[in-house]
This record gives structure tokens, sequence and C-alpha cells, in this order.
């Protein structure tokens, strides 16, 4: 008589596996910094199913919570790297830089004084994010 074989993992499992794998390469289009990390999810979600399809004896479970931690990490990450950066220019607040025209954040906002300097400098056409925001989807602030 011979045996079934025995699979070291459930059907649960490979679905939780395939969902934090939908979750890892699925990112709003308009999300920060897209394109970066669109490919860092990729490159951890194809080194986690690599190393799943090669090395026998792998538990399942755990690396599907590393990958939801690396995951949450870098959404963090990025979060925090958002938070950093002028959202009008997307450069990165630089608090050693308190000229007028620099790039340290401008007073509370979200914008470095140098995009709030060059808003102050237009004419009575002008129009931008910061001083018309509900125009392009913004609060004022």
């Amino acid at each position: 008589m011979t045996k079934k074989p025995t699979t070291s993992y459930r059907a649960a499992d490979l679905r939780t596996l395939l969902d934090t794998i939908q979750h890892a390469i699925t990112l709003p289009y308009d999300a920060f910094d897209y394109d970066r990390r669109i490919l860092d999810r990729t490159a951890r979600v194809r080194t986690t199913l690599s190393a799943l399809a090669t090395e026998v004896g792998l538990d399942i479970p755990w690396e599907i919570d590393r990958l939801q931690r690396v995951l949450a990490e870098e959404t963090q990450a990025a979060a925090e790297r958002q938070a950093a950066q002028c959202a009008r220019c997307h450069k990165q607040f630089d608090p050693s830089d308190p000229r007028f025209d620099g790039h340290a954040r401008h007073r509370e906002t979200t914008w470095c004084r140098r995009c709030i300097d060059n808003c102050h400098n237009g004419g009575t056409e002008h129009v931008c994010v910061i001083c018309e925001p509900a125009r392009y989807g913004g609060a004022p602030q």
C-alpha cells in the first residue's frame, strides 16, 4: 500500500500568500514614488517566490509574515520620505538652508521656501498649487 504524499502547507496558506503578493504588487498609480516602490516590491516578491520554489521545507506562514512586515516597513518609510520633501518640487527639505529661497520647510506648510518665494513672485495671471490648492485637488493650508 502506498502512502499519499503529505504537504507541509495548506491551501489557506497558499491563498494568504497569493493575497499578500497581490497586495505587494498592487500600488495606486498616484502613490508617492510609485516607480521606485513598485520595483522594490516586485523584487521582494520575486525573492520570496524563488526561495519558496527552490528550498524544500520553508515555512510558508513565516514567509507570509515576513513579506507583510517588509511591506508595512516600506509603506512607513515611503510616508516618512514624502513628509520630508516639498509637495511642489519634490526635493528633500534641508533645515540647514534657511535662505529665503532655500530648501528649508516654510513654517508648518508642506512646501519649501524656494517654492513659496516663486509663488509670491508670480504676476496677476499666476496660478499654482500653493496659491490655489482647491484648483489642484488640495485643501488650503
